[in-house]
Protein backbone atom coordinates (compact mmCIF):
# COMPACT_ATOMS: atom_id res chain seq x y z
CA UNK A 1 0.00 0.00 0.00
CA UNK A 2 2.87 2.32 0.82
CA UNK A 3 4.37 1.76 -2.64
CA UNK A 4 1.03 2.60 -4.24
CA UNK A 5 0.81 5.89 -2.32
CA UNK A 6 4.34 6.81 -3.40
CA UNK A 7 3.68 5.84 -7.02
CA UNK A 8 0.48 7.90 -7.20
CA UNK A 9 2.24 10.84 -5.56
CA UNK A 10 5.08 10.60 -8.06
CA UNK A 11 2.66 10.46 -10.96
CA UNK A 12 0.81 13.55 -9.74
CA UNK A 13 4.08 15.41 -9.19
CA UNK A 14 5.35 14.49 -12.66
CA UNK A 15 2.11 15.73 -14.22
CA UNK A 16 2.36 18.96 -12.25
CA UNK A 17 6.00 19.42 -13.29
CA UNK A 18 5.16 18.90 -16.96
CA UNK A 19 2.80 21.89 -16.89
CA UNK A 20 -0.52 20.08 -16.94
CA UNK A 21 -1.92 22.10 -14.05
CA UNK A 22 -1.89 25.89 -13.44
CA UNK A 23 0.97 27.15 -11.32
CA UNK A 24 -0.93 27.61 -8.01
CA UNK A 25 -2.34 24.07 -8.24
CA UNK A 26 1.07 22.65 -9.20
CA UNK A 27 2.73 24.35 -6.22
CA UNK A 28 0.08 23.00 -3.84
CA UNK A 29 0.40 19.49 -5.26
CA UNK A 30 4.18 19.66 -5.04
CA UNK A 31 3.97 20.69 -1.40
CA UNK A 32 1.68 17.76 -0.64
CA UNK A 33 3.87 15.27 -2.50
CA UNK A 34 7.03 16.57 -0.84
CA UNK A 35 5.63 15.33 2.47
CA UNK A 36 5.82 11.75 1.15
CA UNK A 37 9.63 11.68 1.25
CA UNK A 38 12.58 10.48 -0.75
CA UNK A 39 11.05 7.45 -2.56
CA UNK A 40 8.39 9.66 -4.08
CA UNK A 41 10.95 12.26 -5.12
CA UNK A 42 13.04 9.58 -6.83
CA UNK A 43 10.00 8.16 -8.64
CA UNK A 44 8.96 11.68 -9.65
CA UNK A 45 12.34 12.41 -11.21
CA UNK A 46 12.28 9.08 -13.03
CA UNK A 47 8.73 9.62 -14.30
CA UNK A 48 9.52 13.16 -15.46
CA UNK A 49 12.69 11.99 -17.25
CA UNK A 50 10.79 9.20 -19.03
CA UNK A 51 8.04 11.65 -20.00
CA UNK A 52 10.57 14.09 -21.45
CA UNK A 53 12.27 11.28 -23.40
CA UNK A 54 8.91 10.09 -24.69
CA UNK A 55 7.98 13.62 -25.79
CA UNK A 56 11.31 13.89 -27.58
CA UNK A 57 10.62 10.66 -29.48
CA UNK A 58 13.12 8.36 -27.80
CA UNK A 59 10.64 5.49 -27.57
CA UNK A 60 9.14 5.67 -31.04
CA UNK A 61 9.50 2.48 -32.98
CA UNK A 62 12.15 2.49 -35.63
CA UNK A 63 10.53 2.60 -39.02
CA UNK A 64 10.75 -0.83 -40.49
CA UNK A 65 10.73 -1.68 -44.13
CA UNK A 66 7.28 -2.27 -45.56
CA UNK A 67 6.29 -5.92 -45.91
CA UNK A 68 7.31 -7.45 -49.19
CA UNK A 69 4.59 -8.20 -51.63
CA UNK A 70 4.38 -11.61 -53.16
CA UNK A 71 5.61 -12.02 -56.69
CA UNK A 72 2.94 -14.58 -57.43
CA UNK A 73 -0.10 -13.46 -59.42
CA UNK A 74 -3.21 -12.80 -57.32
CA UNK A 75 -5.56 -15.73 -56.71
CA UNK A 76 -8.92 -15.65 -58.41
Amino acid sequence: MNLLVHAVGAWIAAEAASGRYPRPVAVALSMLVSRLGAPTAAMTLLAFAVKQLNDAGAFRAVKSTPPRRSRLPPKR
